[in-house]
């Protein structure tokens, strides 16, 4: 009886060890977590914390006003710090390179015989064509120049879309890309985001990026196909392309978190993991 009392005692005294931390100190803390995590549950947070599930809603609600996180449903996703610039195509082409390759592959298996496709700029895109099947006729749109290269020996048909060359991006962008889409209707999109998060959505630092991509979109007959790493969730940019609900199929790898997945698929979006 008296060795229950005491661990009774025990765990009083850690509970209340836990409320006297200060409101700064728990904000502290659920960012560090989620920096390492991505993601946490509001009641993971309660249980560890030893506070209300009410006072984490309102640390969270503190933390989101302050742009550090986004409420989800039960929870909180890590916000990345504000996009406020593309980085160079050759950098881009070096990171992740074997992630974007599952990406790419699981991609490539969902195009059939016959389709029309955008394909977006990004590196992503890339191995999309690699995997692609040397022998399936296809017509492929894109102004990634990067998949000139890609698309040699198979028999695919690539259609490069016309306007002025970027080399930041390695791609064509301006006046003549933008009339070239108004007058093609295919039946997938293929877009590679910069960044993509539940409250804005899919987002660019590029305006020329965000009306090329928003074009693609509306003038995609079929399903609009988002392809995103891990590292791009959480990360916003200033221009939105499109709200996440305008996703039909989004592809991840299998480093983004379980949580985000259920978060996702709460918002009826369909969900492919790459491995």
């Amino acid at each position: 009886m008296v060795e229950d009392n005491g661990k009774t005692a025990k765990s009083n005294g850690q509970h209340n060890n836990s409320d006297q931390l200060l409101p700064a100190e728990r904000h502290m803390r659920i960012r560090d977590l989620l920096q390492e995590r991505l993601t946490i549950r509001v009641a993971e947070l309660s249980e560890m914390m030893g506070v209300s599930e009410m006072t984490i809603r309102r640390d969270l609600e503190t933390l989101e006003r302050q742009g550090l996180l986004e409420r989800t449903y039960g929870g909180a996703v890590y916000r990345q710090e504000r996009m406020t610039h593309e980085e160079p195509y050759e950098t881009r082409l070096k990171e992740l390179p074997d992630i974007k390759d599952q990406i790419g592959r699981k991609a490539a298996s969902l195009i059939e015989p016959h389709d029309t496709l955008f394909l977006h700029s990004g590196t992503t895109a890339l191995y999309v064509l690699r995997h692609l099947d040397p022998d399936m006729p296809v017509r492929v749109y894109t102004n990634n120049v990067g998949a000139i290269q890609e698309i040699k020996g198979k028999r695919a048909e690539l259609i490069l879309l016309g306007g002025e060359y970027r080399p930041e991006t390695h791609s064509m962008e301006g006046s003549l890309t933008m009339e070239t889409l108004q007058e093609i209707h295919p039946k997938k999109a293929f877009l590679i985001p910069d960044g993509i998060s539940f409250r804005d959505g899919i987002t660019t630092p590029s305006f020329t990026e965000a009306a090329l991509e928003r074009a693609m979109i509306q003038q995609t007959r079929g399903q609009v196909i988002v392809l995103a790493t891990h590292s791009s969730f959480g990360r916003v940019a200033d221009l939105v392309v499109a709200p996440i609900e305008k996703v039909d199929l989004l592809i991840v790898d299998h480093k983004l978190p379980e949580e985000y997945l259920h978060d996702l698929k709460a918002l009826g979006i369909r969900v492919l993991v790459a491995d």
